[in-house]
């Protein structure tokens, strides 16, 4: 964290960064949050996690840096608080899946998620950081590691196990088989982890995805 980054001192401007004639237009904390959080994925695509100080976020918010600070301690914590809304993104995505579709359109639906998008590049940022701050940061590491391949690989096993009692699938070891399959349609993060330039295509991801998928159902069936 830079020098920047510590708890300022400042009195609070205005909530837009511009100049307001009257009274400031009051905003509530959950708008605020919302606002930091846009600001700080916006931030990111210019500057890189490098550039990401409090300070600078707040400005790209349009509010001081004593208002950030009245909702996040510190830039940890402003990144807990985007890794909460990504993941929480992800269960509603993942929520009641549709019991009159197949094994196989229910694992396409759990992974829809995962495709490239143009929010892509922070998640792997973070990652990427919580690799190598893992002995000084261990929660970022442990939060990205459990909410992020873990719980999926958990919902997969689910599916299988739900696949099984419905008689879809034949297999002896579900925790196994999630295991296998999640290495097999899950996205490259080692290349991404390495190169930060790199960046997959989506039609390629689909295309291993199906490749993948559809190697694992030919081998147990």
């Amino acid at each position: 964290m830079t020098k920047s980054d510590q708890n300022p001192g400042s009195a609070e401007g205005q909530e837009t960064g511009r100049p307001r004639k009257g009274r400031p237009v009051v905003i509530d904390s959950q708008k605020r949050r919302s606002l930091i959080l846009e600001a700080l994925d916006s931030h990111f695509q210019e500057v890189g996690l490098q550039g990401m100080t409090m300070a600078a976020i707040a400005q790209r918010a349009g509010m001081s840096k004593q208002t950030l600070y009245t909702l996040f301690q510190d830039r940890d914590a402003l990144f807990d608080a985007y890794l909460d809304d990504r993941f929480a993104c992800l269960l509603q995505a993942q929520e009641a899946p549709d019991e009159s579709l197949g094994f196989a359109d229910r694992v396409r639906l759990l992974f829809r998620f995962d495709a490239p998008a143009e929010a892509w590049e922070l998640p792997v940022a973070l990652f990427r950081l919580a690799v190598v701050e893992a002995p000084k940061h261990p929660r970022l590491a442990r939060r990205c590691l459990e909410e992020g391949p873990r719980s999926k690989q958990a919902l997969l096993l689910a599916e299988l196990e739900r696949a099984r009692d419905r008689g879809e699938i034949r297999v002896s070891d579900p925790k196994a088989a999630a295991a296998l399959l999640m290495d097999m349609l899950h996205l490259p993060l080692i290349d991404a982890l390495v190169d930060p330039n790199f960046r997959p295509e989506t039609e390629a991801w689909r295309q291993r995805f199906e490749l993948g998928l559809s190697v694992f159902l030919k081998g147990i069936s």
